[in-house]
């Protein structure tokens, strides 16, 4: 299976079961610490780019801890930025795939937020995305990646056609240390399932 296909097969099952995990995912708290410790090394009235944003679920912490910072938020699920749109028409969203640079705003940003999204684009494509990533960015600025160290659904739908990129901790530690980011605030992410299969690391950029 093609990298383009995987990310495509992705892109169709969250267009295809938007309303499921608009309903069931509606709140992002469980990431509440690590963004008030991301938000006091970010500028006060920094822009921010949240990658991945889909049906906003991140963005009730913006418009609360994170008032003060200027936000965008891209997703390449058209069904999730209609929605992103119609809850929060105050703030930016925009259709954008973090693994084509093509389709990112030209734009420089003080930091990222990248919560559970990453891992849907294959390894063979990492290098690339991860580059995309620094040029939004400013040098030196910080940002955030949760990613799980096993499959984060225990019983999965045959109908589930995501793509997930699995790595233990140590190699997503050595992956990013190999690309010059800098691990400053790291631990283990609740939340989602009871196994805490997600790691998340607060980063800065070379």
């Amino acid at each position: 299976m093609g990298k383009v296909h995987e990310i495509e097969e992705t892109k169709k099952y969250y267009n295809r079961e938007f309303q499921i995990w608009t309903d069931k995912k509606t709140h992002s708290f469980h990431h509440e610490k690590s963004f008030t410790k991301l938000v006091n090394l970010w500028p006060e009235k920094g822009r921010i780019i949240d990658i991945g944003c889909a049906h906003g679920i991140c963005v009730p912490m913006f418009l609360g801890i994170g008032r003060s910072l200027t936000y965008l938020g891209i997703d390449n699920s058209t069904a999730f930025l209609k929605i992103a749109r119609r809850r929060y028409p105050q703030l930016q969203f925009e259709f954008g795939d973090i693994s084509d640079k093509e389709s990112l705003p030209n734009k420089k940003f003080d930091g990222f937020w990248a919560a559970a999204v990453l891992m849907h684009i294959p390894f063979s494509n990492w290098d690339h995305m991860f580059s995309n990533i620094e040029r939004l960015c400013k040098s030196s600025s910080y940002g955030y990646v949760a990613l799980p160290v096993a499959h984060p659904s225990k019983n999965q739908n045959p109908n589930d056609t995501r793509h997930f990129t699995i790595l233990t901790e140590e190699e997503q530690r050595k992956y990013l240390k190999n690309r010059g980011w800098k691990i400053r605030h790291a631990g283990i992410l609740d939340g989602f399932t009871t196994e805490s299969v997600w790691r998340w690391y607060i980063v800065q950029l070379p």
